[in-house]
């Protein structure tokens, strides 16, 4: 992990937490332990980093939705 991708992965853990009314540790653990972290923030970061704080945070959600680690 590069620093750009280390700053982007810390600007979606605060601004979930923030939107999803959790603390940033609870949720980097949950996209950690379900590999969404490793397996989409981290490879697409090139694309990701380019769209708006809403949709990241809108499109992570339905990520966590998918691999149940939210309701």
């Amino acid at each position: 992990m590069n620093f750009e991708q280390l700053n982007f992965t810390t600007y979606c853990v605060g601004n979930l937490a923030d939107a999803l009314e959790m603390s940033a540790g609870q949720v980097y653990h949950m996209l950690r332990s379900s590999g969404i972290l490793r397996d989409y923030i981290l490879p697409c970061y090139d694309t990701l980093h380019t769209f708006s704080k809403e949709y990241i945070v809108d499109d992570l959600i339905q990520c966590m939705k998918e691999k149940g680690v939210l309701a």
